[in-house]
C-alpha cells in the first residue's frame, strides 16, 4: 500500500472505476434537479445528468460542495487502512466551497497528516493532477514529494474551452443577461480558461469554426507534455483530438477524450469542448 493516500472530489471528473484503479478515494459533490438531489458522478452518471439537463422543461440544476465530515471520513478511512498521511486534492478554491470544507476536515487530524492541495483548476485538469499524485504515491513517495509535485503540476496546468451556448453561464450568474443576449444574437463563441483559479475569457470569435481554430492556436502555443480532450456531449471530437495531437506532437492514443461531469457541466451546458493540458517545464 502507498504510504500516502490520495483523496479528491468529484469535480475532477474521474470516473469511479478510474479512481479505483488509481487507488484514489472520491468525495462527491451533490447536484440537485428541483427536489431531487444526487451525488455527482458516484450516484448520478454523466450520461443521466445530461439527459436530465436537456430534457424539455428541466429545472436548472444546482451543485453543492461536500461537507467537512465527508472529507474527514475519507481521510480517516485511508489512515485506518494503513496510510501514513493523506493528500487531499480539490477543485479551485475560487470556484467552490469544496476546498474550504477540505481545509476544515484536515484540522481534525494531527498537523501534517492531511495536506490539502488547491489545484486552482477543475474537471479533467484536476483529475490529471490527482492521478499523477496517486501514481507517485504508489511508488512509495512521501508527503513532501507529493506536495512538491503538486505545486509543479499546478504551475504547468491549463484548460481552455469553447461553450456552445451562453445560456447556462447566464443562468448560473457567471455573465449578465444582456451579455448573454448580445452574444447569442451575434453568434459569439467565447473561449474561456482558468486564471489564478477563476474562469476568464481568453478570446472571442464570431463563428464556431473560427473559435475552433483559435482554440487550437491557444492550446498548442507552448510545448505540451500531456493533455485530455474534455466535452459536454459535443460532436466530432475524434477529428478535433487528432488535429490537436498532430499540432502538439503527441500520439493520438495518448490524448484521451473525457466527458465533463455534473459540477462543471451545470455551468457550461451541453456542447462545450476544450483541452486540459500540462505543459513541459
Amino acid at each position: 500500500m502507498a504510504r500516502i493516500a490520495v483523496v479528491t472530489d468529484t469535480s475532477g471528473d474521474l470516473l469511479p472505476e478510474q479512481a479505483a484503479a488509481a487507488g484514489i478515494r472520491l468525495v462527491p459533490l451533490s447536484v440537485s434537479f428541483g427536489e431531487e438531489t444526487f451525488q455527482a458522478v458516484t450516484e448520478l452518471s454523466n450520461e443521466d445528468f445530461y439527459r436530465r439537463l436537456t430534457a424539455p422543461g428541466a429545472p436548472l440544476p444546482r451543485t453543492a460542495a461536500p461537507n467537512p465530515q465527508q472529507f474527514e471520513a475519507a481521510c480517516r478511512d485511508a489512515l485506518e487502512g494503513g496510510a501514513e498521511g493523506v493528500v487531499l486534492v480539490t477543485i479551485s478554491s475560487a470556484l467552490s466551497a469544496t476546498h474550504s470544507s477540505a481545509v476544515q476536515a484536515a484540522r481534525a487530524f494531527e498537523p501534517g497528516t492531511v495536506e490539502v492541495i488547491d489545484t486552482r483548476t477543475v474537471t479533467l485538469a484536476q483529475g490529471m493532477i490527482a492521478s499523477d499524485l496517486a501514481a507517485l504515491a504508489a511508488s512509495g513517495a512521501g508527503m513532501a514529494d507529493l506536495t512538491a509535485r503538486a505545486a509543479d503540476l499546478i504551475s504547468r496546468s491549463d484548460i481552455y474551452f469553447v461553450v456552445d451556448t451562453l445560456e447556462y453561464l447566464q443562468k448560473g450568474g457567471r455573465i449578465g443577461r444582456a451579455s448573454a443576449l448580445v452574444g447569442t444574437v451575434l453568434s459569439i463563441k467565447p473561449i474561456l480558461h482558468l486564471v489564478d483559479g477563476f474562469v476568464a475569457t481568453a478570446d472571442k470569435r464570431r463563428t464556431a469554426a473560427k473559435a475552433r481554430a483559435r482554440l487550437l492556436e491557444l492550446v498548442t502555443g507552448r510545448p505540451v507534455e500531456r493533455a485530455n480532450i474534455l466535452h459536454t456531449t459535443a460532436p466530432g471530437l475524434e477529428a478535433f483530438r487528432d488535429e490537436f495531437a498532430d499540432l502538439a506532437g503527441l500520439p493520438h492514443d495518448e490524448v484521451p477524450i473525457g466527458i465533463v461531469g455534473p459540477v462543471a457541466g451545470t455551468h457550461v451546458g451541453p456542447g462545450m469542448y476544450g483541452v486540459s493540458l500540462i505543459t513541459h517545464p
